[in-house]
């Protein structure tokens, strides 16, 4: 498949020494514009912007070929795209928002030792306290895993993203929500309606259940007033999920035990999940307004229209 790596993300916000503090705070490494992981250390570039928005996703493909064949799709969709430096950038104008792919190999992350659990007819831990309780920091993220955006601009966002740049459809709520893959992840990209092109989330992966709530604990610590969704397990995904807010208005998840699907023959797409009903198996059963009504979605209304007129 030529598509196999979801490689970051550039956010735009108006006070970015806010977001790199609050990266610094939950855990990642970096400085500066850059921030990322001890795995993929620059996954997150952030750039000044008169409003908060998703600037740029960036991709990785198995080789020169492979971008090659996706600038030909492009120029099919009739969508502008450019090789510059080993590297296929494209645009797409109506969510405003740019599109780098690399070629490059998968990057491995480094296993951590598995928690050992005490379960019913099988006590793996033995006269030990478990380690989220001995641990002495919390387990830090291990990657960017997926963004999600919402847009008035559905099927013409799905075209771009599916017969366009390759991605794989994993599922979709009844035409109106689609979960996108470039990877063996049940989704790294999803499209979801808006009335306005903005960023609804971005989320990084954990190790497991006690990682994301240890984390997100101590988060809400510091920040009660950033609590969003969560803790819950979606049903579309079957990941663990806790949602919050950034200092800059973005909201982020907390996610863990995501569906992985290794082969595409092997998977059924399910395209006609209903509106209701497939938020959670567990905790909250339907998302909060907020999640597809920021409050400040006027103000990134406006700041998009004084910078793309309309």
């Amino acid at each position: 498949m030529p598509l196999h790596s979801f490689k970051g993300i550039k956010i735009g916000v108006p006070n970015p020494a806010d977001l790199a503090d609050f990266y610094a705070e939950i855990g990642l490494q970096g400085e500066g514009e850059h921030w990322g992981t001890r795995d993929l250390p620059q996954q997150i570039e952030i750039c000044e912007s008169p409003y908060r928005q998703l600037r740029e996703i960036r991709l990785a493909c198995t080789d020169d070929a492979d971008l090659h064949v996706t600038a030909g799709r492009l120029d099919a969709l009739g969508i502008a795209c450019e090789l510059r430096a080993g590297a296929l950038l494209a645009h797409d104008p109506l969510n405003h928002l740019d599109i780098a792919i690399e070629p490059g190999p998968p990057v491995e992350l480094q296993q951590q030792p598995a928690r050992s659990d005490n379960q019913p007819g099988d006590r793996a831990r033995h006269n030990a306290r478990a380690e989220v309780v001995t641990e002495a920091s919390p387990r830090p993220p291990r990657r960017l895993g997926h963004a999600v955006i919402g847009t008035p601009h559905i099927e013409p966002t799905r075209k771009l993203f599916v017969e366009g740049l390759g991605f794989r459809l994993s599922d979709a709520i009844s035409g109106l929500a689609f979960f996108l893959r470039c990877s063996p992840d049940h989704h790294n990209f999803l499209i979801q309606p808006g009335q306005i092109p903005y960023l609804n989330h971005y989320a990084f992966e954990h190790d497991d259940v006690d990682a994301v709530a240890r984390a997100a604990t101590l988060y809400l610590e510091r920040h009660p007033e950033r609590q969003i969704a969560g803790p819950g397990r979606h049903v579309i995904g079957s990941n663990v999920f806790w949602y919050m807010k950034d200092p800059c208005g973005n909201y982020f998840e907390f996610f863990t035990d995501m569906d992985c699907i290794e082969r595409d023959d092997s998977w059924q797409a399910r395209p006609d999940w209903p509106l209701e009903g497939n938020w959670s198996i567990w905790g909250d059963p339907e998302p909060p307004e907020v999640f597809f009504q920021p409050d400040d979605i006027d103000e990134i209304a406006a700041g998009q229209r004084e910078e793309y007129g309309s």
